[in-house]
């Protein structure tokens, strides 16, 4: 009855959802990351029909993303614009804090000279760059990433003059602004299947101390809106460093241990897309060269004795090596054998 009489009144049913059990057999619509770690933690543990809810970043949901300088979070966005652009698809990189490298996300697979696949944009004020956003999501592209959400500066700000510079102004106007963008946003993106990644920088608490409690002291940037909208929420972490003792330094003439990557810990904080949340996987980063998932690959090989590894020596069949990089510089120049241990993993 109550059906029929909201049909009389809006004088549709588009407002109606018919939920289909084969949905239950296929995945989420999704764009993979380029991290076989990543997309694993997000969606890729099989379900009880064998299938991975959604490896990787969801399509028609808003994603965040924060952590500290150096934890891999712009990495990772560029990885995954690199992935949607090589498929075919198409990316919109709203870089409110004018930060990104050219050679460093051409290095990634970035296809930084075609407007076609990949538009770099750079909005003057936090509403200009939600009218590109709203536009571009409206006309269907893939992917759109917001680099960093907290970086954005709304136009009241921007518009003071030389002689209001530094004083104070209103509290919390940034979050506001997207406590009244994502609600719209959201129904734009779950209609035309986009994806969205919001990009947040750590910040401190403005009330935080021993009165506090044992809570974290520190928060994404953004406001509450962005952890009620985001159907995924992904925390990095750098907790090593990765030291390789056989690089080049031109200035003494020598090979010498130079730190050339980190090891990142993911932690899912929040998901509505399957039964990750709350668990945390470890992916590797190259400096300069992007996510490391020949590392991971080896990592995970080693785990289940598909390579085996006995102290700091390394075996896979008759071939053996000391050290970790000696075995990565191997498979990474040997790329048919290298598929065989990929073969094995997956």
């Amino acid at each position: 009855m109550a059906r029929e009489a909201v049909k009389k009144i809006l004088k549709n049913d588009t407002w109606r959802v018919t939920l289909d059990p084969e949905q239950l057999t296929r995945s989420l619509p999704h764009i993979p990351t380029g991290s076989l770690v990543i997309d694993y933690l997000i969606g890729g543990e099989a379900n009880s029909f064998g299938v991975a809810p959604c490896p990787g970043l969801p399509r028609g949901r808003i994603t965040q993303l924060w952590g500290h300088e150096s934890a891999g979070k712009t990495t990772l966005a560029l990885t995954a614009a690199a992935t949607v652009c090589n498929a075919g698809g198409t990316v919109l990189y709203v870089d409110w804090e004018n930060d990104i490298v050219p050679d460093y996300a051409a290095a990634l697979g970035v296809p930084i000279d075609d407007p076609e696949r990949f538009e770099l944009v750079q909005p003057d004020s936090l509403e200009d760059g939600m009218k590109i956003i709203k536009a571009y999501v409206l006309a269907g592209v893939d992917l759109v990433v917001i680099d960093s959400v907290g970086a954005a500066v709304p136009q009241a700000i921007r518009d003071r003059g030389a002689d209001e510079a530094g004083e104070q102004q209103r509290v919390g106007l940034n979050a506001q602004r997207w406590s009244e963008f994502l609600p719209d946003i959201k129904a734009d993106i779950a209609k035309h299947k986009n994806a969205l990644l919001g990009i947040s920088q750590i910040r401190q608490k403005m009330a935080s101390g021993p009165k506090m409690g044992n809570g974290p002291s520190t928060q994404p940037q953004g406001g509450e809106a962005w952890k009620f909208y985001s159907a995924l929420r992904l925390e990095l972490r750098r907790i090593q460093n990765e030291m390789s003792n056989t690089v080049y330094n031109p200035l003494t003439h020598k090979k010498e241990g130079r730190v050339v990557g980190g090891i990142i810990k993911a932690k899912v904080v929040k998901c509505k897309l399957s039964k990750s949340q709350g668990r945390e996987e470890l992916f590797y980063i190259r400096w300069g060269e992007g996510i490391d998932d020949l590392r991971s690959v080896l990592e995970i090989a080693c785990s289940h004795r598909i390579i085996v590894k006995q102290g700091s020596w390394f075996a896979y069949g008759e071939k053996k090596w000391q050290g970790m990089e000696q075995m990565r510089k191997y498979f990474q120049l040997n790329g048919p054998v290298f598929a065989e241990v990929v073969n094995q993993v997956r």
